[in-house]
């Protein structure tokens, strides 16, 4: 253990009492509860005295979000990941201290020793536990494996009972010793004869962990000499997140995290441009399905992957933050995949679009979106402002129109890729803008909106339908006489959100080269609600590259649960509060046991009661 100790010797001189009760951080009350939470109760064991101390001095709630958000990022063992493993992990454990230690009535099992122990270091390798014994207090002896270079290879914890109601305490073979875990040491019990009546209690092993807590270490049972080794041990876990080891190894994986984002090169010369469509489900959430589109070929973007099969390999990093720039979620997705020889060359010799899908509720953001080619280390990053306008329940509305592109649409049943309409995803062409060759025909696709009030379809007899008129003319006014479409559109087979997928393929072989823009219009027959929407459709000559390959991350990435959250992140964020809670309590109703839903609910809970006492 010699080598172990002095990496420590300083804590131990700073700290002589091992697990005191955790002082809260001094924030001041103007700060909103969900801060004082934060720094207090989530993060107190994990977080270091220097990053305690910065996060005090900030000033704004939107300082405070970026601190948060880059404390958690920086321990992201996977920064190309959307989940968190760290964060999710954390919150796990924290979850878990409440429920099972402590005082139920005053949820403060995260205070106990047992409970910092459990959210410092994880569940343990292995536990046994002497809860009755002869003569003996209440024990629980947890062994581990060093989670951390600032620790040693493997060690015990262990803890005991005072008394019957009093919890579980860590133990310390020279601050506590033997006489403390029996029961008839009123007398003056030797240590001595105090590990006598352990070992025939409890074992051999057990009275070894009273003597010391590296199992490997010699223990003279009949003359117990206890060194400062294990002290030194206790103080290393309490101070875990200051040990110099530990922040050596924070900051490795920030310098990781930083060489990553600051290793690729950007380029102005293809900026990508961005456009969305905003789409519901049939549950009647919105969200924003983008296309992130390269203004002309790069050959580059297929190459050798590292598995030494003809590919493309690409990054997309999407923020989304308020208009007044305040974080509001980040996503990662990996858009890679293997293509044959042939598919290889036509990749090259075409335009490329990454696709991607952002859960929102009504409001206005800023998108920042980040390409990086991860062959090349080439990237691009475009930034564009989108409002998503509120759907009004009691009319009829019309989503974005999309144009699409071979092959057919596939079935999704999940409804969890981009651009996916009614458990069918749709090969993006255009969205709000497109480009297609003279005479080429465009087929488009959407979505009516119901009323709730219209889910009720009428008799099969007498079919109700709206009216779809269509038409094309051009911007600059080059045509008199503009091309116009007409269709009826049953409206059934209604989902329980009320949307309704129609679609149509425009003829535009009488139009000539030029900008033009295609307008549908909806409206119901001996009724006032009417809803429009467009897309500008430019015709260019034949001989001019349009033609278009995309690709987007794994469908496992966006969870149904997973953009609740986002939503409810959004809504907090642009100030709708009740929808926030409501989309947190479907997050909650998929993922029931997962604690970060769980503690972004409570402190929204509250922050509603704070605001109107009598709501809740």
């Amino acid at each position: 253990m010699q080598m172990f100790r002095p990496l420590i010797f300083a804590f131990c001189l700073l700290a002589p009492s091992f697990f005191p009760s955790k002082a809260e951080a001094t924030v001041p009350n103007q700060v909103p509860q969900y801060y004082r939470q934060w720094i207090n109760e989530d993060v107190p064991y994990i977080i270091s005295e220097d990053e305690k101390k910065e996060f005090l001095r900030l000033k704004t709630d939107d300082e405070r979000d970026k601190f948060i958000e880059a404390f958690w990022e920086t321990r992201n063992p996977d920064p190309h990941s959307v989940i968190n493993t760290y964060k999710e992990e954390h919150y796990r454990r924290l979850a878990y201290v409440k429920q099972t230690f402590g005082d139920a009535r005053y949820n403060d099992g995260w205070r106990s020793d047992m409970g910092r122990v459990y959210i410092t270091l994880g569940p343990p390798k292995q536990t046994a536990k002497y809860h009755i014994g002869i003569n003996t207090r209440p024990v629980e002896i947890w062994f581990y494996q060093a989670v951390s270079p600032a620790l040693p290879p493997y060690f015990n914890l262990v803890f005991y009972k005072r008394g019957d109601s009093d919890p579980y305490t860590l133990y310390s073979p020279r601050e506590d010793g033997p006489n403390r875990i029996v029961t008839n040491d009123a007398g003056g019990t030797s240590p001595a004869a105090a590990l006598k009546v352990i070992q025939a209690s409890m074992g051999a092993e057990a009275a070894h962990a009273m003597v010391t807590l590296f199992p490997g270490e010699h223990a003279n049972l009949k003359d117990p000499q206890p060194s400062l080794d294990s002290d030194f041990l206790l103080a290393a876990v309490r101070n875990l997140p200051d040990q110099k080891l530990e922040k050596e190894r924070i900051r490795a994986l920030r310098m990781a995290r930083m060489e990553k984002v600051t290793s690729s090169i950007f380029t102005g010369g293809n900026q990508p441009v961005m456009d969305a469509a905003l789409l519901r489900d049939g549950a009647g959430r919105l969200t924003l399905h983008f296309l992130l589109k390269n203004q002309h070929t790069d050959a580059r973007l297929i190459g050798i992957l590292p598995d030494k099969q003809t590919g493309y390999s690409l990054s997309l990093q999407t923020r989304v933050s308020t208009e007044s720039g305040k974080a509001i979620y980040q996503q990662q997705d990996t858009l890679q995949g293997v293509v044959s020889p042939t598919a290889a060359t036509s990749a090259r010799e075409r335009l490329f679009a990454a696709e991607g899908r952002l859960p929102v509720v009504a409001g206005k953001y800023v998108v920042e979106a980040t390409l990086t080619n991860n062959l090349t280390r080439e990237g691009s990053r475009t930034t564009k402002t989108l409002t998503v306008p509120p759907v009004r329940m009691s009319e009829i509305g019309i989503s974005d129109l999309v144009a699409y592109s071979a092959p057919s649409p596939v079935a999704d049943p999940a409804g969890q890729m981009p651009f996916s309409m009614s458990m069918l995803r749709f090969t993006p062409r255009g969205v709000q803008h497109v480009e297609i060759h003279a005479g080429e025909r465009l087929p488009i696709v959407y979505q009516l909106w119901f009323p709730l009030s219209d889910i009720k379809r009428p008799e099969p007899s007498s079919p109700k339908s709206v009216h779809v008129h269509y038409i094309i003319g051009s911007v600059v006014g080059g045509h008199r006489d503009p091309l116009e479409e007409d269709e009826d559109v049953q409206v059934k087979n209604l989902d329980p959100a009320g949307n309704l997928l129609t679609g149509r393929t425009i003829d535009t072989s009488k139009l000539t080269e030029g900008t033009y823009r295609l307008v549908a219009k909806v409206t119901e027959a001996d009724s006032p609600r009417s809803a429009s929407a467009t897309l500008d459709v430019k015709v260019v000559s034949p001989d001019a590259a349009i033609t278009m390959w995309t690709a987007f991350g794994a469908e496992a990435s966006h969870a149904e649960w997973q953009e609740d959250v986002q939503r409810g992140v959004a809504a907090e964020a642009v100030g709708n509060l009740i929808a926030a809670e409501a989309c947190y309590r479907r997050a909650l109703i998929i993922k029931p046991s997962d604690p970060d839903i769980s503690q972004r609910l409570d402190a929204l809970k509250r922050h509603l009661t704070a605001q109107n006492p009598n709501a809740h």
